[in-house]
């Protein structure tokens, strides 16, 4: 084989593991998107339940206009699904945060989402 045909097939050999080195990150980047996104609709949920909490009365099971005594449960009976896995950090009067943390690993950590609620809105964290 002659030296030009040699080279050829070494920079053709190069071009292909470059092409699959960057598949390889588009794809993980687009999973860990895909993750994200799904956690963020996940605790969208968890929102709209700790809202309905905080505006049903105590004599029916709720917060009376309050997040204390809050917890996942009262929630949801799932903590936990093919996204990732949710808690609740805090409840006080105004306030709950609740956090996801994904299945996805990105980097040297899982991908984490964190949202606060209250009462007139929610506030979405993206950590990691």
């Amino acid at each position: 084989m002659g030296q030009m045909q040699l080279l050829l097939v070494v920079l053709g050999v190069l071009l292909v593991g470059i092409a699959i080195a960057v598949g390889v990150t588009m794809f993980q980047g687009n999973a860990v998107e895909s993750t994200r996104n799904a956690i963020i609709n996940d605790l969208g949920f968890f929102a709209q339940r700790a809202r309905a909490y905080y505006n049903k009365p105590t004599t029916s099971g709720g917060g009376g206009r309050s997040f204390n005594g809050l917890t996942l449960g009262a929630l949801s009976s799932m903590s936990e699904n093919a996204n990732g896995i949710f808690s609740l950090e805090s409840a006080d009067e105004e306030e709950c945060v609740i956090l996801g943390v994904g299945r996805i690993v990105s980097g040297d950590d899982s991908v984490r989402v964190r949202i606060r609620v209250n009462e007139r809105r929610n506030i979405i964290e993206i950590i990691n």
